[in-house]
C-alpha cells in the first residue's frame, strides 16, 4: 500500500490535539489494530479545517518522519471516488488508479507477495470517520499486513469494529475539545489518558499505577482511588495519598463503590460528597439511603469532601475514581466538576482498551498452551506406537518365512498392510509434530529445487506407469535453490505430487513446473483428476481432513499430508495456494523465498 502521510507538526488550532486525552486513547486504538489484527501499519488521523492531521501512529519508526507530514483533506477525493467500498473501509487495488495521487504518499512495502491477493505496494485501504452528520471528521489508515496478503473477511470484520471505535472516539474527543481548551487548571489531568496509556504491551496494572499522580496534580487532590468493576478474579484497585503512599480502604467502601459507580454512570453524573445540606445530583440518581451510607462512609475516614467519578465506555460502566480533599482544601469548582466527568470517560476507554488487551493476551497463552500440548501429546503417542508397531512389524517379517495355508496367509498379508498404514500414520504425526512446533529449529543449507524434483520423480514412476498418466516436468533455466531442509522440502514435493497421482484417473495429466519469479521460487503442480469442491477446500490443509468425495474417499490416506505441506511451506517463509473445481482437475502452488 501507499501510505498517505496524515501527520502534521503541532500549530495554532491544533494544539488540543496535541496535548488531548483523546490522543493517547487513539494511540493504543491503533496499536490495537497492528497488534491484534495483523497490520505493521496503523495511522489514525483528524480533519482539522481543510487538513488532515495525524494524531496517533503505530508503525515502524523508519516511516514516522515521513507520515508527519500535512496534506490537505482534498487529497482523499480522488481515491474516495474510485476505491471499493468494505463499510466504512475503502480499497483501491494499485491497478486500479487512474492517474498520479495528489498529497504525501508513503511505500511502505518492499517485497510484494507474488499472489492473486497479494498486498501491493500501492494498494490503499482506509476507513472513513464520520461524524452525526455523516460528514468526514478522521481517516483510519492500515497498510503492511503481516501476511502480505490483502485482508480476508475476518480481518475485514475486526477493521470495521477498531473502526467504530475510533469513530466514536474522534467524534467524543471533538464534541469536549471546546470545553477542555478552556480548563487551564485541568491542563496536567488531561495527560492522565496518555501517562497511563502505556505501549500496546502494557497491562491494567500499568494503567492504574500511571494514573495518580496527573490526577492529583491536575485537580490538586489529597489523594486518589480507582477501581475496577467486575467479579472478585477481576477486580482491582489502587487508593493513595498525594506522595503516592498506599492507602487500606475497608471492604464496605468498595462494595460501596460497586452500587455506587454504575448508577452515576447510568446518569452520567459526578458526585461531590461534602457537608452540603444538599448534593449536586438530578432527582433519583442516588436513593436517601445511599446517600447517607456515603456521608457515613466519608466521615469515618476523616475526609473534607470527595469527588466521585464513575469511569466507562458507552453504556457500560468500568470502574469508579474518588478525589478527595481535606476540610481545609477548596471546594470543588463547576469547571472540575464537568472536567472530571470528561476524565472518566477518558480513563474509561484506557481501562477498556488495557482490559482487552489483558484478555486477547490471556488467550494467545492459552492457545500456545494448547499447541504446546498438543505438540507433546502427538510425540508421546507416537513414539509410544513406534515401538510395539516394530514389535509386530518384526513378527510379520518372521511369519513371512514360514509355510501357511490360504486363509492364514490372507490374515498375515491383511495385518501387514494395516501395520504398514499405521506406521505411516505415525511417521506424519511425528513429523507433522515437528514441523508445526514453532520453537523447533529449522536448520538452514541451499537446497536446489531441480535436485528435489528429481528425486521425488522417481518415487512415482510405479504408479505412474501402472495408471499410464503423462507426467509433464518442466525446470526453469534459471537457479531454482532455496535456502531449508532439505528432507522437510523433499516430503512437501512427494506429499503433493503422490497426491496428484492418487488422484488422477487413469491415462490422466499431471504437470509439475518450478520457475524462478524475481527473489521467489514457484512450484506448480497442475493435474485433470477428482478436483475439489469449494466446500472442500476450506478445510483442505486442516489436519486429519478427509474430503466429502465419495471417489476420493475410496483412496487410501492420513488426512495429514496436506497440513504438512502447509507448516513446511510456512517455516520455510514461503506460501501454499489451492485452485480447483470438482470434475476438473487441482492446481497447487507453493511460493518459496529464493537463496
Amino acid at each position: 500500500m501507499a501510505e498517505g502521510s496524515l501527520g502534521v507538526p503541532a500549530r495554532p488550532g491544533n494544539d488540543a490535539w496535541s496535548d488531548s486525552s483523546a490522543r493517547s486513547v487513539l494511540q493504543l486504538m491503533v496499536e490495537s489494530v497492528t497488534e491484534m489484527i495483523g497490520f505493521r501499519v496503523a495511522v489514525l488521523s483528524v480533519v482539522l479545517g481543510q487538513d488532515l492531521v495525524t494524531v496517533a501512529y503505530a508503525g515502524p519508526e523508519e516511516f514516522r518522519d515521513e507520515v508527519m507530514t500535512t496534506d490537505p483533506a482534498s487529497v482523499l477525493d480522488p481515491i474516495l471516488q474510485q476505491a471499493e467500498t468494505w463499510g466504512r473501509f475503502r480499497f483501491l487495488a494499485a491497478e486500479d488508479i487512474v492517474g498520479e495521487l495528489e498529497g504525501t504518499w508513503v511505500e511502505t512495502v518492499t517485497d510484494p507477495l507474488e499472489a492473486p491477493d497479494g498486498w501491493h505496494p500501492r494498494d490503499v485501504l482506509l476507513g472513513v470517520l464520520s461524524d452525526d452528520q455523516g460528514k468526514m471528521c478522521g481517516i483510519l489508515s492500515v497498510d503492511m499486513p503481516v501476511s502480505r496478503r490483502r485482508p480476508d473477511g475476518h480481518q475485514r470484520r475486526l477493521l470495521e469494529r477498531y473502526a467504530a471505535q475510533a469513530e466514536r472516539a474522534v467524534i467524543t474527543a471533538f464534541e469536549r475539545d471546546a470545553l477542555m481548551q478552556q480548563i487551564a487548571h485541568a491542563e496536567a489531568a488531561r495527560r492522565l489518558v496518555r501517562s497511563a496509556s502505556m505501549p500496546a504491551q502494557a497491562s491494567l496494572e500499568a494503567v492504574l499505577d500511571h494514573t495518580h499522580r496527573p490526577l492529583v496534580e491536575g485537580f490538586d487532590a489529597s489523594g486518589s482511588w480507582i477501581q475496577v468493576l467486575g467479579a472478585d478474579e477481576s477486580r482491582r484497585g489502587r487508593a493513595r495519598a498525594r506522595d503516592g503512599s498506599a492507602v487500606r480502604l475497608p471492604a464496605d467502601v468498595a462494595t460501596l463503590a460497586d452500587e455506587l459507580a454504575p448508577r452515576l454512570w447510568a446518569h452520567q453524573q459526578v458526585f461531590v460528597v461534602d457537608d452540603s445540606a444538599e448534593p449536586n445530583l438530578s432527582a433519583g440518581v442516588l436513593d436517601q439511603d445511599l446517600l447517607d451510607q456515603t456521608h457515613e462512609q466519608l466521615r469515618a475516614l476523616g475526609l473534607g469532601s470527595v469527588l466521585a467519578v464513575p469511569l466507562g465506555v458507552g453504556q457500560e460502566c468500568l470502574g469508579f475514581l474518588a478525589l478527595t480533599r481535606r476540610a481545609q482544601d477548596p471546594r470543588w469548582s463547576v469547571v472540575e466538576i464537568d472536567s472530571a466527568l470528561e476524565i472518566g470517560h477518558d480513563l474509561g476507554a484506557a481501562l477498556m482498551t488495557a482490559q482487552a488487551l489483558e484478555s486477547q493476551r490471556a488467550l494467545v497463552e492459552e492457545l500456545r498452551q494448547v499447541d504446546d500440548y498438543r505438540t507433546h501429546l502427538i510425540e508421546t503417542l507416537s513414539h509410544e506406537m513406534r515401538t510395539p508397531l516394530t514389535v509386530i512389524t518384526g513378527n510379520l517379517e518372521m511369519l513371512g518365512d514360514v509355510e501357511l495355508d490360504a486363509e492364514a496367509s490372507h490374515l498375515r498379508d491383511a495385518m501387514t498392510r494395516g501395520t504398514t498404514r499405521m506406521q505411516r500414520v505415525v511417521d506424519d504425526l511425528l513429523l507433522l509434530a515437528t514441523v508445526s512446533h514453532p520453537h523447533h529449529p529449522l536448520v538452514r543449507t541451499p537446497v536446489d529445487l531441480r535436485q528435489v524434483v528429481h528425486d521425488v520423480v522417481a518415487l512415482v514412476e510405479n504408479p505412474v506407469r501402472a495408471k499410464r498418466l503423462t507426467l509433464d516436468v518442466r525446470l526453469s533455466d534459471h537457479d531454482l535453490t532455496v535456502s531449508g531442509h532439505d528432507a522437510e522440502l523433499d516430503r512437501l514435493l512427494s506429499n503433493l505430487l503422490s497426491n496428484a497421482v492418487k488422484y488422477t484417473p487413469r491415462d490422466g495429466r499431471v504437470r509439475l513446473s518450478v520457475v524462478r519469479r524475481d527473489s521467489t521460487v514457484v512450484l506448480e503442480l497442475v493435474d485433470n483428476g477428482l478436483g475439489i469442491s469449494e466446500a472442500d477446500q476450506v478445510g483442505l490443509f486442516t489436519s486429519f481432513y478427509r474430503t466429502t468425495n465419495p471417489e476420493a474417499l475410496r483412496e487410501p490416506g492420513t488426512g495429514l499430508g496436506l497440513s504438512i505441506v502447509l507448516h513446511i511451506a510456512q517455516r520455510h517463509g514461503g506460501t501454499v495456494a489451492v485452485r480447483s473445481r470438482l470434475g476438473e482437475g487441482t492446481t497447487f502452488t507453493v511460493t518459496l523465498p529464493a537463496a
